[in-house]
């Protein structure tokens, strides 16, 4: 049997060589590796403690490890020689240590005491990893965390299967649960019994990785109460990119929607008042047609009655709601300089003023579509192209107006009065049933009169269909108004292809209304 036995020579060359792989390994280690005495000399330093810290391997052997260690963490660096000395190991001790540039760094360090052949500890160890990267992140975690819970907005976050997972302080005085009481819970603990449907279907949407903005809809809170709110969506995703829930925004928007309802109920009655004043003023013309050749006289005064009355209501409205929109205003933003200590009640302010603004321009529009001086000085063009100009702006609709070069000469204030009103009529009729984009305007006059035509590219509507009602009655109350002054009107329209309206005055009336 043949046997073989290492040489010392063989130990030796085995030896070296380990020595020489390992050197190899610690110099190619991507974290600092650093040896030094128990007095803290450093002993070595790899091509990673460069990096790391900025002083080659040259500048940093021989001096104490304190080269690296600011003046507020020196304690603690000899607290780590103590150790040491009595052979304990140190791992995943986080610290901050200075470079040669003077930027403080924070690492994670392990360090393990080094001994000789005989086990006496000569030394130690310490590999050095940078943490920089993962304390931002921490850092930014954090930052970000504060600012959820203490957001005035509720914020809510659950799973794709509407598990609530995280609950901010927003949502607790929204909802009235507790972080306690809602984390862990179903959704549907806020969420009304009729608008199921409308979460389950919020959830399908998430899944396929949607987001939703601004939706408004209504939340039940603890007490029972049922809230409206404006909700944003977004889906939560991991760090691969996969959606693993979502997050919630919810804003209440009680407030707005009160003023909201409230502006519309002013709008109503004002329509409804100045619909109910044109009835009387209509049925009085109508009972005064008896005779044919009153028709001119009871013209004139049927006319100017209705502009006198919405003179009157003009006035009326400009100077007793104008007058309490002006208090609002002036309350309003008493209560702002108030609560300059209280944002929250600040940002209700705000809200109230915005909607004062709104309310406001609202009805300086209605004040000036119910009297138009330019109408009385300048004449129908100027005043079709005022007006409209407004009515555009008022409603975000644009509308084109043309005007033949020969319409500049005026024709008496009756046919003036009743084709400007019929204008707003038509554009009336626009924003209540044609749902359009754009309006075209033309008023042309040549020798056989005076044409005004309104056509929209709304969703038309078939003319057989509406006798009655209120688009209906309207229509008809145009037509009467058009013959009050030897006008004919037509109208033209198609479901879904818009609506057209032609006014056409005949020279033969306008010759007779001059002479």
């Amino acid at each position: 049997m043949n046997t073989s036995v290492d040489s010392p020579n063989s130990n030796e060359r085995r030896s070296d060589e380990s020595s020489v792989w390992l050197a190899a390994v610690v110099d190619s280690s991507n974290d600092a590796i650093v040896t030094k005495t128990l007095d803290g000399v450093i002993r070595s330093w790899n091509q990673a403690a460069e990096r790391l810290f900025g002083y080659t391997a040259a500048e940093a052997i021989g001096h104490p490890i304190f080269l690296i260690v600011p003046e507020d963490r020196v304690a603690e660096e000899e607290d780590v020689l103590a150790r040491l000395r009595r052979g304990e190991g140190i791992d995943h001790f986080e610290t901050v240590r200075r470079t040669k540039d003077g930027r403080r760094i924070p690492i994670s360090l392990t360090i393990s005491p080094v001994r000789d052949d005989q086990g006496n500890i000569i030394g130690a160890s310490k590999i050095a990893h940078d943490i920089s990267v993962r304390v931002q992140r921490d850092e930014l975690r954090a930052r970000l965390a504060a600012i959820v819970q203490s957001s005035d907005d509720a914020i809510v976050s659950k799973t794709l299967d509407g598990v609530i997972t995280s609950w901010n302080e927003g949502a607790e005085r929204l909802f009235g649960y507790t972080a306690a009481e809602a984390i862990g819970q179903s959704i549907f603990l806020i969420i009304p019994e009729d608008r199921t449907a409308e979460e389950e279907d919020v959830l399908a949407r998430l899944r396929r990785g949607e987001r939703i903005d601004h939706f408004e809809t209504i939340r039940q809170t603890k007490d029972g109460r049922r809230i409206p709110i404006s909700l944003t969506v977004s889906p939560v995703r991991d760090d691969r990119g996969n959606i693993i829930g979502a997050s919630k925004v919810a804003r209440d928007i009680s407030e707005r929607v009160r003023m909201r309802e409230m502006l519309e109920r002013a709008h109503d009655e004002l329509e409804a008042l100045v619909e109910q004043r044109t009835a009387q003023l209509r049925h009085e013309m109508e009972s005064r047609q008896r005779i044919e050749h009153e028709r001119v006289e009871l013209l004139t005064r049927l006319v100017v009655a209705q502009e006198e009355e919405r003179r009157h209501l003009a006035r009326e409205l400009h100077d007793q709601l104008g007058q309490q929109l002006t208090a609002l205003r002036l309350t309003l933003e008493a209560l702002n300089a108030q609560s300059v200590d209280r944002p929250e009640l600040r940002a209700q302010v705000e809200t109230l003023q915005q909607l004062a603004r709104q309310l406001d321009e609202d009805v300086a529009f209605r004040v000036r579509g119910l009297r138009s001086t330019l109408l009385e000085t300048g004449g129908l063009a100027s005043a079709v192209r005022e007006y409209v100009s407004a009515w555009s702006k008022h409603f975000d609709i644009v509308v084109n107006v043309y005007v033949s070069p020969s319409f500049e000469e005026r024709v008496t204030k009756e046919i003036e009065a009743t084709l400007y009103r019929l204008v707003q009529e038509a554009l009336n009729n626009v924003i209540k049933h044609a749902r359009a984009d754009h309006v075209d305007i033309a008023l042309e006059r040549n020798s056989e009169g005076i044409t005004l035509i309104i056509e929209d590219d709304g969703v038309g509507f078939d003319p057989s269909r509406t006798p009655t009602g209120s688009h209906g009655f309207g229509l008809l109350g145009m037509r009467e108004r058009a013959a009050l002054v030897g006008a004919d009107l037509e109208i033209e329209s198609t479901a879904g292809h818009g609506t057209t309206v032609f006014v056409r005055v005949p020279a033969a009336i306008l010759n007779a209304q001059r002479a």
